[in-house]
């Protein structure tokens, strides 16, 4: 989606065999070595997003403050849960923290993934946005990349995920990348992203996780004007 907004930090068309491959060229003469090398585990440089700064505001009023305001969305359902932090102390490929933080939010504004109009997830890391598929319910786990390869994210498919482009397009400003998916999707609904677009939005899901899935954030955003 980082294609639709030309003001992304990453604004560049990167074929998947490039990403792949450990030689793999770069584009962009700001890029060091320009090659997309392993800096841990199976995460190559096009796995990562940029440390950048950044800034965002949230403005809450009461509920008959936004229904006066020319634009406004109000929080359906707001939830969080922690996990271990201690990887010995829970299942590691489990992620019972993301599952659970979903599900409840999901509950408490009465509607299933299904309802969704779209949704702003935390992509630090390539690895983090699949793990996040299974936490919300999109795939079973263990079939996350199916989402990927049958394009049920794209903004055209069953559930478009981060038309905000994502941290690894926009950069992740440390301490506070929850934030900037926030704003995003009013604008999405307003149809002032200045970028892709989902038609029609009414109901947008923000899924944030820290950490080794221990810290997860779960909220449905509606438009109400």
């Amino acid at each position: 989606n980082l294609l639709f907004r030309k003001s992304a930090a990453l604004h560049r068309s990167i074929p998947q065999e490039q990403t792949l491959h450990k030689n793999g060229h770069i584009p962009g003469e700001h890029v060091s070595g320009n090659k997309n090398l392993i800096l841990v585990g199976h995460l190559r440089r096009t796995d990562c997003s940029l440390v950048s700064d950044g800034a965002a505001a949230v403005v809450l009023a009461s509920s008959d403050t936004a229904r006066s305001m020319k634009q406004a969305v109000r929080f359906r359902s707001a939830v969080q849960v922690n996990d271990y932090l201690p990887m010995s102390k829970r299942d590691i490929i489990a992620f019972e923290g993301p599952r659970l933080a979903s599900q409840k939010t999901l509950t408490q504004s009465d509607i299933s993934l299904s309802d969704l109009s779209f949704v702003e997830t935390h992509d630090c890391f390539t690895t983090a946005e699949l793990i996040e598929y299974e936490g919300m319910g999109l795939t079973p786990p263990g079939r996350d990349a199916q989402a990927i390869e049958e394009g049920w994210t794209e903004m055209d498919g069953r559930l478009p995920v981060n038309p905000s482009d994502g941290l690894k397009a926009k950069g992740h400003p440390s301490a506070q990348p929850v934030y900037p998916c926030t704003p995003y999707a009013p604008c999405n609904f307003w149809l002032q992203h200045g970028g892709g677009q989902v038609p029609g939005a009414e109901l947008a899901g923000l899924f944030n996780m820290g950490g080794a899935a221990v810290a997860n954030f779960a909220s449905i955003l509606e438009c109400l004007r």
